[in-house]
């Protein structure tokens, strides 16, 4: 378990060090949401990748304080304007949403991208 917060962390800072938020489109333009999750499961190592086909989705909450917090910080959530936040929003048809709810549907992409590869 705490291999995979540490790697997932990890994971969300080097994600958040390759994107430059002043290039990003719009949200409705692009899917940054989506973008986020990608290159987090891409960075997955396999004790991370096995926690996830561990955990149903239903139990991601649990890593709210751990994972989520790591993804929020990272990426940049809390800022206003947050482009990936803003899309998340898109995503389930609000204009903005709270960043610890744009988290979660980033952690839910992830478990997907692991679960069932799309």
């Amino acid at each position: 378990m705490k291999n995979l917060i540490i790697g997932l962390f990890l994971v969300v800072l080097f994600s958040c060090a390759m994107t430059d938020s002043s290039a990003l489109l719009s949200a409705k333009e692009t899917n940054a949401c989506q973008e986020a999750a990608n290159s987090i499961f891409g960075e997955l190592d396999e004790a991370s990748v096995k926690t996830l086909q561990e955990t149903k989705k239903e139990e991601l909450g649990k890593f709210h304080f751990s994972w989520g917090m790591g993804i929020r910080n990272s990426l940049g959530l809390w800022q206003e304007k947050s482009e990936i936040r803003l899309s998340c929003a898109n995503e389930i048809g609000q204009d903005d949403i709270h960043a610890d709810n744009a988290s979660g549907i980033i952690m839910e992409k992830v478990w997907a991208l692991v679960n069932n590869g799309s």
